[in-house]
């Protein structure tokens, strides 16, 4: 059994490239971890498979199909150096 998980990795990158864009020509770096809260919905897909879709807590999907994991990415300090 495989669990997909490419949309929760677009939504980790996709967030830290804004974030990295949005400091693009200010004075600010980022030197502290960036921590994620995110709920995601285990779906099963055919092949006996799971895909997880990054989703909006209050959304369509019933509280016991959503998982909440907490994470943090430290920067690379070099990224900024």
């Amino acid at each position: 059994m495989s669990t997909n998980s490419e949309e929760l990795s677009e939504f980790i990158r996709s967030t830290i490239k804004g974030i990295k864009k949005g400091l693009e020509g200010e004075p600010f770096s980022i030197v502290e971890p960036i921590k994620f809260n995110v709920a995601v919905a285990k779906i099963k897909e055919g092949g006996g498979g799971f895909k997880l879709h990054v989703v909006d807590a209050g959304g369509k999907y019933k509280a016991e199909e959503i998982t909440k994991i907490q994470f943090e990415i430290h920067p690379d300090l070099n990224d900024f150096a």
